[in-house]
């Protein structure tokens, strides 16, 4: 099985891994390469484990649900690890809840976990519900979910590397994902090369900023000027 996108050099993951979110975030908007309102995956999925510090990985998509009243299909349940074997890591498994009742239904626990890392995963991402947090996160796989739910029910895995909507971001087989404690970013590919020079922008803007505000110096209007807010 093949995939649109090469892998992360070592170089690009260890540059992301060095970044946080928000600061991503803020240096693709200073690219424009797309709306503002769009590149990141919304607020109603959170990290689970927050001190495990950044995720990056590119994304392999499943659909999954709650079948009830019959056997749950095996096929893509296996069809989902051959993919992710065959994908060159550190992937990011994204499951998208299509069962309506998301919190009576979790999707990964410690097995599916410590599977999905040998076979090069570094994290789930959902907005159904995961469980097993405390043998998860001593394996030191990234979970971001909507909820914890005690219960595997009677889970379905379901079209494999089809593109998803989770909270308001299209999310597609190879789109890399950047997500910490305040959430996931997406970063386009095409950002890779320029974005080293916009986050490097983005933090000399910032501790400009930062030093101004807790400065003796420090006046409403002096700030205004800083920012480029001038009256004329």
């Amino acid at each position: 099985m093949t995939n649109l996108q090469p892998a992360l050099t070592a170089s690009q993951l260890d540059f992301l891994a060095g970044v946080d979110s928000p600061t991503i975030a803020n240096a693709l908007e200073r690219l424009e390469l797309r709306d503002r309102s769009t590149g990141y995956i919304g607020g109603r999925i959170r990290a689970d484990f927050p001190e495990l510090g950044v995720m990056v990985g590119r994304a392999l998509t499943v659909t999954v649900s709650n079948a009830l009243g019959r056997p749950a299909s095996q096929d893509s349940y296996w069809e989902l690890w051959k993919r992710l074997e065959a994908m060159s890591g550190p992937v990011v498994i994204v499951m998208k809840d299509a069962s309506t009742t998301p919190t009576r239904v979790a999707y990964a626990g410690e097995i599916m976990a410590t599977l999905a890392q040998r076979l090069g995963a570094v994290g789930f991402v959902t907005d159904g519900a995961l469980r097993d947090l405390a043998e998860v996160r001593a394996k030191g796989v990234h979970y971001f979910s909507r909820y914890t739910v005690v219960s595997h029910a009677n889970f379905e895995l379901s079209r494999v590397g089809e593109t998803v909507l989770l909270d308001g971001e299209t999310i597609a087989t190879g789109d890399i994902l950047h997500g910490d404690a305040n959430g996931i970013v997406t970063v386009p590919w095409a950002s890779l090369d320029t974005l080293p020079n916009a986050v490097r922008q983005v933090r000399e803007g910032e501790e400009r900023d930062l030093a101004y505000i807790q400065s003796a110096e420090f006046t409403l209007d002096g700030y205004r000027r800083l920012r480029s807010y001038g009256r004329g």
